[in-house]
């Protein structure tokens, strides 16, 4: 059985001067830089907290495929510490409204 192993390197910055988020992507292999199509993703990271699981789902919204993975609480503290500004946190659950 062979693997396939593909490596991108992914930076990303905030121009305070057009407000906008930069991205660039480059194959970590190669260098050579990736160029995207245009579009849009949906990304939701979902917790229960009667179990240790973490369920995230993507969305491409303009093609409505859809991937699902399970992890544990770390990638919902990655996707917050590392990829989220600090001064906008995902609001807690509401106990109230687990499972809807």
């Amino acid at each position: 059985m062979s693997s396939e192993t593909f490596s991108l390197l992914v930076w990303y910055w905030h121009d305070m001067q057009t407000h906008t988020t930069q991205l660039q992507i480059v194959r970590a292999d190669t260098g050579e830089e990736i160029h995207l199509s245009d579009g849009s993703l949906l990304l939701r990271v979902s917790t229960n907290p009667d179990t240790p699981v973490v369920r995230c789902f993507i969305r491409h919204m303009g093609s409505g495929r859809e991937v699902y993975f399970q992890s544990g609480k770390r990638v919902r503290d990655f996707v917050v510490d590392c990829l989220l500004n600090k001064e906008i946190k995902p609001e807690p659950p509401d106990p109230g409204k687990a499972g809807v």
